[in-house]
């Protein structure tokens, strides 16, 4: 079985500044999860993450990076870089944007597809922040607390309903430990927009839980 893994840094592995990990990105975890639950299926996965990339960078690598590649399940993570760079005004394409590339994928592959929402950013200034981005650390925390994000998410949601395909809500996941307690600032390795290894954990334990749901 093929899996691609479409998507920015986050799908690409970037963990804190300048450093990457492909063991513990979420599409490993998943492969993983998958090799054990299905010891007698191959399992590959092509990471096609890119980082610092908004939805139409993806979209223009669909054919080179995913559907050449004839996979049978294509994971798509956008959000983070298309709400910073497009803030509110830019929802409705991002939302066009992802219904597009989705019936693109449909159309010339008989891949499954599992949109995932993307993870929160950070509320606060804290001290993994590497210091290049310092001067620009309020703008993420205002996309973030002024529900710019969220509204990203919600366009997420609002294509995998209405092109009736899979939904792995990581954003909602984060929101219910931000409910909690849980400071979801702390589970940023580069204390900005890239989960910790154990959040990669959780995101491919929620996307295994979706593509085992019925229907």
């Amino acid at each position: 079985m093929l899996i691609v893994a479409l998507g920015d840094s986050v799908t690409q592995g970037f963990m804190e500044e300048r450093r990457f990990d492909f063991e513990a990105v979420y599409h490993h975890r998943l492969k993983q999860l998958l090799e054990a639950r299905y010891p007698q299926t191959t399992f590959s996965v092509v990471n096609a993450g890119c980082g610092g990339e908004s939805l139409p960078g993806g979209a223009r690598r669909l054919d080179r990076d995913v559907i050449r590649h004839q996979p049978d399940l294509v994971l798509v993570a956008y959000g983070l870089n298309d709400a910073c760079g497009g803030g509110r005004a830019g929802v409705a394409a991002f939302q066009d944007g992802l219904a597009d590339l989705v019936r693109r994928i449909r159309g010339a592959t008989e891949a499954a597809v599992v949109l995932l929402t993307p993870n929160r950013m950070m509320t606060h200034d804290n001290d993994r922040v590497a210091p290049r981005w310092k001067t620009k650390v309020e703008p993420f925390i205002q996309t973030q607390r002024e529900g710019v994000l969220d509204a990203y998410a919600q366009a997420v949601r609002r294509v995998a309903a209405d092109q009736r395909v899979a939904l792995a809500d990581v954003y909602d996941a984060w929101c219910r430990l931000e409910a909690g307690g849980v400071d979801t600032t702390l589970c940023l390795s580069n204390g900005i927009n890239h989960p910790t290894a154990d959040m990669h954990a959780q995101t491919a334990r929620l996307i295994m839980q979706t593509i085992e749901s019925p229907g």
